[in-house]
This record gives C-alpha cells, sequence and structure tokens, in this order.
C-alpha cells in the first residue's frame, strides 16, 4: 500500500514525475522504430501490439501514482476509440476500479477535517483496508451504529486544488506522446477532452453535489432490475459519501466468472434501457459509463454506482438528435437519400446552414460513412448482436479540410452525451450481449 510519501503533492513533483515519464515514452517509441526496421512482416502484428501494451503500462503506472484527475484522464481515454489502440485502453480500464488505495492515516485525516470524529467513533466498525479505489477517491466497507452495512467514499486529499494544474500537467503529457509517436491523434483532440473534464470535474470534487444527483435518479430511474444506493446523508460531507451497500461483482470480474448468454443478455438489456430512459425520459445522464460505475448485483439486478459526472440534456438537443439515428439508417443502411440526414446534421449545428445537399453529397458524405455505420449499426433492426459490433472507426480526422471547412459547431450537451453513447456501445459489446433496441420506447412523445 502506497505510503503518504509515495503520493506526489507538488506540482513541481507533478510535472516532473510526468516529464520523466514523457521521456521514458519517447524512448520506447524510438526503439520500436528501430527494431520495427528489422523486424519481419510476419513478426509486425506481434511487435506492435507489444509496443502498445508497454506504453499503456507506463501512462497506467504515471497516472495512478498522480491520482485526481490524472485518473479520471485515463477512464475517458479507456473509453475514446478514437482516441487510443485497444490494447492500451484495457490496460487504462483498470483505472475504472483497480487503482492501489491510499494508507489509513490519510483517510483518518479526511474524517477529522469533515466531522471532527475519527472514522472509528463515526462507525461501529469500519475496515481501513479499501476494497474499492478510483480516481478521484476510495471506498471502504463500513457497519453504522444502527447495524447497516455501508459503502463509505473517501475522496483523496487535495483533490479539488489540483484539477488545474493536474490538467496542464496531463496535456503536457499527452501532447508529447502525440508528438513523439503515431499512437494518438491531433492534440486539438486532446485538448476537447481535457476541457470537458474541467468543467465536470468541478462538480464531481464536490460529494454533496453526488449526493444530491443519487438521491434525484434514485427517485426518478424506473427501470425494472436497475437498482441505485440510498445516501446515508448524517454520514456524508463534501468530500466522504457514505451510501447503501450492494454486493456484487464490477462489469469486468463478472465477466471473469463466465456468465451465461442468457445472463449476458439480460444484463446488457438493462444497462441499454437505463441509458436510454434516462436520455430520453428523464433527459439526464450519467457521462461516465465504464465498468467501475456498475455491478452485477448477487440477486442477478444491475447496481449503478457513481454519479459524480451528471449531464442535463436539453429539450432542444433531444427533439434533434432523436431524428440523427433514423436518418442515419435511412442513409447508410437502406440507401435512402441523405437530405434529412443532412438537415438533422444542421439542426445539431454540426454542419453550416450554407451546405447544399449537392455539396454535402459529394464532398462530406464519404467521411463521415464509416463513424455514421458504426454509431447506427445497433439501430437498423429490432435487436441486435453486440458479439458482432464492430470497432469504433472514430470520428473523420482532421486532416480532412474538405470537410472541416463545413465544420459549424455542436450543441453543448453533445460532447457528455457522445462519451456516454459510447460508452454504452463499449460496455455492450465487451459483455458481448443481445439487445431489444428499440430505444424510442423511452421517448415520451412515443
Amino acid at each position: 500500500m502506497p505510503t503518504k510519501k509515495n503520493i506526489p503533492t507538488s506540482t513541481l513533483k507533478r510535472s516532473t514525475l510526468t516529464g520523466m515519464t514523457a521521456v521514458r515514452i519517447g524512448a520506447k517509441h524510438v526503439g520500436y522504430k528501430a527494431r520495427s526496421l528489422i523486424t519481419k512482416k510476419k513478426d509486425e502484428a506481434a511487435s506492435k501490439l507489444r509496443h502498445e501494451e508497454e506504453i499503456g503500462e507506463l501512462i497506467f503506472s504515471v497516472l495512478t501514482k498522480l491520482r485526481g484527475t490524472a485518473l479520471k484522464v485515463s477512464q475517458i481515454l479507456s473509453m475514446e476509440a478514437d482516441i487510443l489502440p485497444a490494447s492500451i485502453r484495457e490496460k487504462l480500464k483498470e483505472a475504472c476500479y483497480q487503482v492501489p488505495p491510499i494508507n489509513r492515516a490519510l483517510v483518518r485525516k479526511q474524517f477529522i477535517q469533515e466531522f471532527e470524529k475519527t472514522p472509528n467513533e463515526l462507525f461501529q466498525k469500519f475496515d481501513n483496508q479499501a476494497f474499492a479505489a478510483a480516481s478521484i477517491g476510495q471506498v471502504h466497507r463500513a457497519t453504522t451504529h444502527e447495524g447497516d452495512s455501508v459503502a463509505v467514499k473517501v475522496q483523496y486529499p487535495g483533490i479539488s486544488a489540483s484539477i488545474e494544474s493536474d490538467l496542464r500537467i496531463i496535456e503536457t503529457l499527452f501532447s508529447a506522446l502525440s508528438a513523439s509517436s503515431d499512437l494518438l491523434p491531433q492534440k486539438s483532440v486532446l485538448t476537447i477532452t481535457m476541457s470537458e473534464m474541467q468543467d465536470r470535474l468541478r462538480e464531481e470534487v464536490d460529494y454533496h453535489v453526488e449526493a444530491d444527483n443519487i438521491k434525484w435518479f434514485k427517485d426518478n430511474v424506473n427501470i425494472p432490475g436497475v437498482r441505485i444506493p440510498g445516501v446515508i446523508k448524517e454520514l456524508s460531507s463534501k468530500r466522504i459519501l457514505t451510501l447503501e451497500m450492494f454486493e456484487g461483482l464490477h462489469l469486468s470480474e463478472w465477466l471473469a466468472t463466465h456468465p451465461s448468454q442468457q445472463q449476458r443478455n439480460q444484463a446488457g438489456q438493462k444497462l441499454f434501457d437505463y441509458f436510454w430512459y434516462c436520455a430520453l425520459e428523464l433527459r439526464r445522464i450519467n457521462a461516465d459509463l465504464h465498468p467501475g460505475n456498475f455491478l452485477v448485483l448477487n440477486d442477478g439486478n444491475l447496481g449503478a454506482l457513481d454519479f459524480g459526472c451528471v449531464r442535463s440534456l436539453g429539450q432542444e438537443f433531444i427533439s434533434t438528435f432523436v431524428k440523427l439515428i433514423p436518418a442515419l439508417v435511412d442513409t447508410f443502411h437502406n440507401g435512402g437519400r441523405s437530405e434529412t440526414l443532412l438537415k438533422v446534421y444542421q439542426s445539431l449545428k454540426v454542419i453550416s446552414e450554407t451546405v447544399s445537399l449537392e455539396q454535402f453529397e459529394h464532398e462530406i458524405q464519404d467521411s463521415i460513412e464509416p463513424f455514421g455505420r458504426w454509431l447506427c449499426e445497433a439501430y437498423a433492426s429490432e435487436e441486435f448482436d453486440f458479439r458482432k459490433k464492430q470497432p469504433c472507426p472514430g470520428r473523420p480526422s482532421e486532416d480532412n479540410r474538405a470537410l472541416v471547412k463545413f465544420l459549424n459547431g455542436f450543441h453543448q450537451e453533445q460532447l457528455c452525451f457522445d462519451r456516454a453513447h459510447l460508452g454504452l456501445m463499449n460496455l455492450l459489446t465487451d459483455i458481448g450481449a443481445v439487445v431489444k433496441t428499440d430505444w424510442m420506447k423511452f421517448h415520451p412523445s412515443n
């Protein structure tokens, strides 16, 4: 278990650690390029995979040491199929719920600062060994004085004060990686991700906000088989959150038990229905759909856990977005005309109103088709087998100037929604579920 001295707290120490890692990444990439010159063609794929796994190890190592904002970057990148190769994303998925915990002295210090009491005074029993640890906090088992089993999330010290500086540090790390390797896209893609994270993290570091979010979703989500824990308000504060204990396995751990196809289908259907119910009926989503935020409970239900990153969806955005998937299906699966698709993209503010149908069909459509097909393939029929889901091809490259010159912007909700929807697709693919994909049944107009 790390001790206090193992956790770099000053900006200088954190910057130095990041810089040293960037140098090591660059050196590894130079070595890989040199070896690739003499690597036999039949061994190229295996060599590339080993290189990506080594890079993933380095990135994960530095992010787990930095914790906080840095680990949040790791979580986001693990879900972004168009940012990192699959081998690196698999390694970074560990940041979703497998992180070395901080020691008991730091935990005790947080309780004294928040409650002026130690954990042993607040609880009948408190396990000093965390059973789960993630980006901005770790979770301990405890028993209240009333005898109830609870999960206690303790925020790491200094998280809220380090948001801006950590984002600059991590952006430097990935900019260096992008410049010295072919494993990352343009810097602007990472900059957009960092900007979004900055806005959401300011909310996530306040557990009062998360407690309110959990209560709201618990009161409003009405999907059979989906459970949301209750908040123990008197044992919660800005940096400590006490919740009803759920017993089960994180999705990745559950999959390692080799569940039957029927069990996979049931879990996948609950997850699919939960997402679209929240998006269309409630117009409010959890933007962090990754394996660490869901449990398959011992009774077979699905437990939704983390509500730190929540995004409201405006009526204008939803009303327009519900037209996008049918337009994509009609254009790319049914061979229909693309006039409706153009109008939807213009309503979403992605493409300028000045773009003509002829321009769209001849200068834009080919660029968006691979991602458009990937986005809508699960919705082209009443049921979809996610074992057959193709890897995300990534969004159109900014190098395609013919497309970029027509891009106009987007609704402010678009980034969070896209991230959450991509997370849903990744989770269902990991589960390998066969799902009934009638998402529009949750739209209030139906």
